[in-house]
Formats: structure tokens, C-alpha cells, sequence
């Protein structure tokens, strides 16, 4: 993928997250600086959000542990690159787990 196309995506992607997390009903500390977004909730469960430009991956830091996704143009999603599942649902999957809040990407 050329490096401006990823830059595009992974844009697009950090301000639906933001914009998703500000939706919820938490006071999240979110903080964002040199392609790094940290989500800190109200329990004190930390996400961390990270660009990975050498490997064009957008990486997720959960309690749950580290997930790295690389985009898939036919799906037109970052997925995992060990199990091919969906950032998107992922990320709907950790929020319930830790924070026990549900996020609707439909209003993203």
C-alpha cells in the first residue's frame, strides 16, 4: 500500500475511534500525541491505540493484551493479523470485557 493511502486510513480510523469513545457514557481521559491515542476510563482500564507506519499496522493495547492489524482492501477493514478478526468488533468485545460499556459504530 503506498505510505499516503495508509496515512489516509489510519487517519480515518483514530477519529472514529475518538469520536466512538467520546460517545460513551464514561469520563475517558483520552489523550492523543505522535499517532498514539491512550484511553484511560473511569475504572482505570487503559487502552492504548498506536500507528505503526513501518509496517503500515494499526496496533490496540488492552488489558487483554496486544493486537497488531494491517488493513484488507476487499473487506475494507483493519483486521488481525493473527486471527483475521475485525478491529471494529474487536474493540466492541474489549470495551464490554473491561469497561462493561457498549460502543455503537453505527453513529460513526
Amino acid at each position: 500500500m503506498a505510505g499516503n493511502v495508509y496515512y489516509e486510513l489510519i487517519e480515518d480510523t483514530f477519529e472514529k475511534v475518538e469520536m466512538a469513545l467520546e460517545s460513551l457514557p464514561d469520563d475517558i481521559d483520552i489523550r492523543s500525541a505522535e499517532g498514539v491515542i491512550n484511553a484511560t476510563f473511569g475504572n482505570g482500564v487503559v487502552f492504548v491505540f498506536s500507528r505503526q507506519p513501518p509496517t503500515e499496522q494499526l496496533w490496540l493495547a488492552t488489558p487483554g493484551g496486544g493486537f497488531h492489524y494491517a488493513w484488507h482492501d476487499q473487506r475494507s477493514d483493519w483486521l488481525d493479523t493473527k486471527s483475521g478478526e475485525s478491529f471494529y468488533s474487536f474493540l466492541e468485545q474489549e470495551l464490554v470485557t473491561h469497561t462493561g460499556m457498549v460502543l455503537d459504530w453505527s453513529d460513526q
